[in-house]
């Protein structure tokens, strides 16, 4: 019992290492208790066939002994159901403080209480090796009633599979403490024997469940880990896919190897920045004013960009598809438009409309003080990407102008719950 105890604690510890709620570290300290009594009992208690001890008196030591066991199990198991539901641990000190702690308190409370049983300062327990006294019946009667009481507190706040199977252990120590406390007062009887394999079935029930849950945790891990993985792999295809992408298509349009180069360097860095944004969200969903403060961060300063937008959050597919729509507006207004002069100015605006069950996204940008847009720039790999985008990705509409006030592009595309 006393492997299987400590083992249980060790499994509790981990998960206290990883979850560090109190109440299992409370619940850990228990199994500490329960599996150092249960060593010090079975060095404290008497032969069958003979007397001797290997420390304290042969009378009542190994059964004080027993019933501080009894009693620091079940009061943890008290601490451990009320400390349920509290916050995390919040006191600033790291799990493996915690831990040390919570053990070294453990040894120092076992330490003490063996101490007091075997000094021959409490009352005697038995009149004989196998005959006890009365008042050993009226303590150990104290001894289930807390343990019934622990029961009953876990039964009122049972809101995990631990707590059902903690309550599954609580069970299993009734007929030890009922055969071997009420009714059965001579040791080495059947009845005494029969107790305690109850006792041993319940120090390693717990510890069975552990194991398993830690090998179905263990296949469940596996599975996501393959899953990650295929997952992983998706991603850098596509990703791969839209470099080979950027590449082919720049390369096309390209007049000189510099201007390829820096137009490809910046389409890839455009993906980079909505990737990096993607990955701190661990891809489910991008503010639209970061994404669009993260393509114009290039080019921008305190006065040539203009923002603003109600709160909206885009899937990772418009985030993609928005961002290098974006990257091409602000790439040809650094080139042509009004990024390219000190007096120009970016407005960025947007705004969500309702459409039904659904929501549809309104995005403007508007050039104003740039120099005369040249026609050349109405026909080029960007601003075809800038066109047909969208409505192929993401079933949009743009309308892309050359005024002479500068490019305009107003975007629409319904919104997918993010």
């Amino acid at each position: 019992m006393c492997t299987a105890n400590l083992l249980t604690a060790v499994f509790l510890l981990v998960q206290y290492s990883l979850y560090p709620q109190h109440a299992l570290l409370a619940l850990a300290g228990g199994f500490v208790f329960s599996g150092l009594f249960a060593l010090l009992h079975t060095l404290a208690f008497p032969s069958a066939h003979a007397s001797a001890v290997l420390f304290g008196d042969k009378l009542s030591s190994s059964t004080w002994l027993f019933v501080f066991w009894q009693t620091t199990f079940p009061l943890s198991v008290i601490i451990y159901a009320l400390s349920k539901g509290k916050p995390l641990n919040s006191s600033g000190r790291s799990t493996s403080v915690e831990i040390g702690v919570t053990i070294a308190c453990v040894v120092m409370v076992t330490g003490a209480l063996t101490w007091v049983a075997t000094v021959g300062y409490l009352p005697p327990l038995h009149h004989t090796l196998i005959q006890r006294t009365p008042l050993a019946l009226h303590v150990e009667a104290f001894v289930m009633l807390l343990n019934a009481m622990a029961l009953a507190l876990l039964f009122a706040r049972r809101y995990t599979l631990l707590d059902q199977w903690l309550m599954v252990t609580l069970v299993a120590w009734l007929p030890h403490l009922v055969l071997g406390s009420l009714f059965i007062s001579i040791r080495f009887s059947e009845g005494w024997y029969l107790a305690r394999v109850y006792a041993l079935f319940a120090g390693s029930s717990l510890l069975v469940v552990l194991l398993t849950e830690t090998l179905l945790l263990h296949r469940r891990y596996e599975q996501h880990l393959r899953e990650l993985i295929a997952e992983l792999d998706h991603r850098v295809k596509n990703v791969l896919a839209q470099v080979d992408g950027a590449v082919t298509s720049t390369g096309e349009g390209s007049r000189s190897i510099k201007d390829f180069i820096r137009s490809v360097r910046g389409r890839i860095q455009s993906m980079a920045a909505a990737h990096t944004l993607l990955s701190e969200s661990s891809w489910h969903s991008v503010a639209l004013d970061n994404l669009v403060l993260a393509e114009l961060a290039p080019y921008a300063t305190d006065t040539n960009v203009k923002i603003t937008g109600t709160d909206v959050m885009l899937s990772s597919a418009e985030t993609q598809a928005l961002a290098k729509v974006l990257h091409e507006l602000a790439t040809n207004a650094a080139k042509y438009g009004a990024l390219s002069i000190p007096r120009g100015e970016v407005s960025v605006s947007w705004d969500r409309k309702p459409n039904g069950q659904k929501a549809t996204l309104i995005l403007e940008w508007c050039e104003l003080g740039g120099p005369p847009v040249a026609s050349k720039s109405q026909s080029s790999y960007g601003t075809d990407l800038i066109r047909n985008l969208i409505p192929h990705e993401l079933g949009g509409t743009v309308d892309l102008a050359f005024v002479k006030e500068g490019v305009n592009c107003r975007i629409e595309f319904p919104l997918k719950q993010a």
